[in-house]
């Protein structure tokens, strides 16, 4: 009686993993479209497991449902917000910031009417929010000149094992099938570092 699976079964298990396909699919999607374009090659830096370099940060101010007094202003990521253009309360706050169009920012609120900042950090090697001395801060429940940082996403796991910086053996595979997937439809395809982040990679797929 044989219990269990072989190292065969495991390993097909292993590949069986949804990120994998997803990123194969996320991949294909894009070379199809740039090839319908005319294109000879894709490359793919962005918005896919292995290549995440716009990371999310999410900050919420510890005052519950805040009201502004006159024109108040909030300062992210470099950018000068003034509130209370369109009411005081806490609505009218979140929609005078998104209002203000500052890139990567949305604002929203919680169950708790909380502000919530979140934050879509541009691809480069800080991936943080600043929240400058705005005068509406403590309204708010936001601290002066704060920095928050986002998590790292999988990508820069997947580049630092890729690198020989990591080693973890499903990682590796990952990235394998999707490299055996694309070259065994007769593709080239290849990682190189993205220097906008210096933490991830993008993928080039030539055709």
């Amino acid at each position: 009686m044989t219990l269990g699976i072989n190292s065969q079964q495991a390993k097909q298990n292993r590949r069986s993993d949804l990120t994998i396909f997803n990123e194969i699919t996320a991949l294909m999607q894009q070379v199809i479209t740039d090839s319908n374009n005319g294109l000879a090659q894709t490359v793919i830096d962005n918005n896919t497991t292995m290549t995440s370099s716009t990371p999310t940060v999410q900050v919420i101010g510890v005052i519950s449902n805040p009201i502004i007094t006159g024109n108040e202003t909030l300062v992210l990521a470099g950018s000068t917000i003034t509130l209370g253009t369109t009411g005081s309360n806490l609505n009218s706050i979140i929609a005078d910031i998104n209002d203000a169009g500052v890139e990567g920012v949305i604002a929203s609120k919680n169950a708790d009417n909380n502000l919530v900042i979140t934050y879509t950090c541009p691809a480069s090697a800080q991936w943080s929010l600043t929240i400058g001395a705005g005068t509406a801060n403590a309204l708010l429940g936001f601290t002066d000149n704060s920095t928050h940082t986002a998590t790292n996403p999988a990508s820069v796991t997947y580049y630092q094992v890729w690198r020989g910086v990591v080693t973890d053996r499903s990682t590796y595979d990952a990235m394998q099938e999707v490299i055996s997937h694309f070259t065994n439809l007769g593709y080239t395809i290849e990682r190189r570092a993205n220097s906008d982040t210096t933490k991830t990679f993008k993928w080039i797929i030539n055709y």
